[in-house]
Parts: C-alpha cells; sequence; structure tokens
C-alpha cells in the first residue's frame, strides 16, 4: 500500500524545483513523482531538480528499476536531478546507476546543502 507524503516547491532565489518525499512508495508512485516534478520544473522554466527521498523507503523489488527507469529516464531526458538519499540508499544508489545508463544526469548525496550547491553549480 502506497503511503507517501510529498512536498513539492520553487525556489525563485535558487531557481530550483525541490520536492521532499516521506513514507513508503510503490514502483508507480516513482514514476509519477518524477513526473510530478519535471511538470513543475515546465511551469518555471528550469531543468535543476532537487529531490530528498531520505526519508522513503521502497515497496518493490531492485529489479522492478527495469521497468521504472525508461519511464523516468524520457521524462527526465533534460533535467539535471540532485537526490538526497539516506546512509543506507542501496535502492537509490541502484537508481542513480541506472539512470546514468540512460544518460539522465543524476547524483546522490547524504547531505542536502551539499546537493543544493551542487544543482546550484550545474
Amino acid at each position: 500500500m502506497t503511503n507517501v507524503s510529498t512536498c513539492i516547491t520553487y525556489d525563485a532565489s535558487t531557481s530550483l524545483v525541490m520536492m521532499t518525499l516521506r513514507g513508503m512508495a510503490s514502483a508507480q508512485d516513482v514514476i509519477n513523482f518524477y513526473q510530478i516534478a519535471h511538470q513543475y520544473s515546465l511551469l518555471y522554466g528550469l531543468d535543476k531538480i532537487l529531490v530528498d527521498v531520505s526519508e522513503l523507503t521502497h515497496n518493490f523489488e531492485p529489479a522492478d528499476l527495469f521497468t521504472i527507469m525508461p519511464v523516468v529516464a524520457n521524462t527526465l531526458k533534460r533535467a539535471v536531478i540532485a537526490i538526497v538519499v539516506s546512509f543506507d540508499g542501496f535502492m537509490h544508489d541502484l537508481f542513480v546507476q541506472k539512470a546514468k545508463r540512460y544518460n539522465v544526469h543524476a547524483e546522490n548525496f547524504e547531505c542536502f546543502q551539499t546537493a543544493k550547491n551542487w544543482l546550484i553549480e550545474q
């Protein structure tokens, strides 16, 4: 069952779209979240998205990334993504590894401020 709290904002001072996700997400939730972030970035004419998933757990198997990633990669083909992950971010590491295979510019960070600074500099 899906149980996720979502907050998405636009930071005019840094020209970033920022999304925070908490709870437990299904594979379809992951696809939906990145599609929403992409739509929000288009609204503001941006290509930089900061996603904080440090308090998000995944309710799907690692193999599901093979079906998730083509959809997410197509959605984010022009975006630059900084992802704030927890210390035990195994699924997030797999996500970024697969994203790079689809030429999505994404990086994981354990610190929000480091992720934000990296994204601003891109």
